[in-house]
C-alpha cells in the first residue's frame, strides 16, 4: 500500500494538500517546545510544517517500515527540513516523558487504533510525552450512518503513470457497527493502454470511528483538558452533516490519566 500511497492522494485530492496543512502549520507556529506527528506516514504532513520549526526539534513516528523509507528518502533530498523519523505507534511512542510542546496525528491516523483499551493506552502515551500545556491534535471522520454501510467494490480513483499505464484503485468495505469498525479493502488494477493487466494487488486496513460525545470522554478521562472539537480545519463548529471531526487539547498541569 505505500507504494501507492502518494500517488493514490494526488489523485484523489488534486494536490499534496486536503484542506489541512494551514491547520498543522497554525499549530506549529501557536506552541513552544519540540514536535512530532505520531502516523507521520510518507510526510506529507511533516514536510509542510517541519521548516517552521525553527530550532525546534521535529520527530515524525510511523509503524510501517515502508512508509518510514519513503519518508526518510525525501528527506534525502537538498533543501529538505530536519527531521528525525522513529520507528513506534501511537501506543509506542520512542520519546521521552514531557518532553514534547506539541503531538498531533494528521489524516485520520489515530483510528488506526482498533479498540477503546488501546485508544486509552494511547492517550495514556500521548498524555506522557507531552509537557503540562502541551497541545494535542488529531483528527477524524465525523461518523455517518448513511455512509457507514458494507459496499461493494467501486472505483474510488483512476490515474496515469509515467509509464503510459494507468491504475484503477477500486474500494470496498465491512462495517461492524458494535465494534465501529471499518475494514476497507483496495485493490489496484495497472493497465496498458490496450486494457491488459500488468499488474493486480489487493490490500486490506481497518479503522475505528469515534463519535463526538465518547471522544471527549476519552480525553478527559485521559488527563487532557480546553477540549475544543470542529467540525473542519477552518474551525467552523460540529453541524448537522457530518464529514471531519478536528480535535485539540491540552494536557492538565499535574495530572494522571485515569482508568
Amino acid at each position: 500500500m505505500s507504494a501507492r500511497y502518494d500517488s493514490d492522494f494526488r489523485a484523489i485530492f488534486h494536490s499534496e494538500d486536503r484542506g489541512d496543512l494551514d491547520f498543522f502549520r497554525a499549530l506549529v507556529l501557536a506552541t513552544d517546545g519540540d514536535l512530532c506527528e505520531v502516523g507521520a506516514g510518507t510526510g506529507r504532513v511533516l514536510l509542510a510544517v517541519a521548516p517552521l520549526a525553527g530550532t525546534r526539534r521535529v520527530f515524525g513516528v510511523e509503524p510501517s517500515e515502508s512508509m518510514r523509507d519513503r519518508l526518510v528518502a525525501k528527506l534525502a533530498s537538498p533543501g529538505s527540513p530536519r527531521v528525525e523519523v522513529l520507528d513506534g505507534s501511537f501506543t509506542e511512542l520512542p520519546l521521552p516523558e514531557a518532553s514534547l510542546g506539541l503531538v498531533f496525528g494528521a489524516f485520520r491516523s489515530f483510528q488506526h487504533v482498533l479498540t477503546v483499551e488501546a485508544q486509552l493506552a494511547a492517550l495514556d502515551e500521548l498524555h506522557r510525552v507531552l509537557e503540562p500545556g502541551g497541545l494535542l491534535a488529531l483528527d477524524f471522520f465525523d461518523p455517518a450512518y448513511h455512509i457507514l454501510k458494507r459496499s461493494r467494490p467501486t472505483l474510488g480513483a483512476c490515474y496515469g503513470t509515467p509509464d503510459g499505464t494507468t491504475v484503477e484503485r477500486w474500494e470496498s468495505r465491512e462495517v461492524d457497527r458494535v465494534a465501529q469498525r471499518v475494514d476497507v479493502t483496495f485493490r489496484w488494477i495497472e493497465r496498458r493502454p490496450d486494457r491488459s493487466v500488468v499488474h493486480d494487488e489487493a490490500a486490506t486496513y481497518a479503522v475505528r470511528y469515534t463519535f463526538p460525545n465518547e471522544l471527549i470522554h476519552l480525553l478527559a478521562r485521559s488527563g487532557f483538558e480546553a477540549i475544543d472539537l470542529r467540525g473542519g480545519y477552518d474551525g467552523r463548529p460540529l453541524g448537522k452533516t457530518p464529514r471531519e471531526l478536528v480535535v485539540t487539547a491540552r494536557k492538565r498541569p499535574g495530572s494522571k490519566a485515569v482508568r
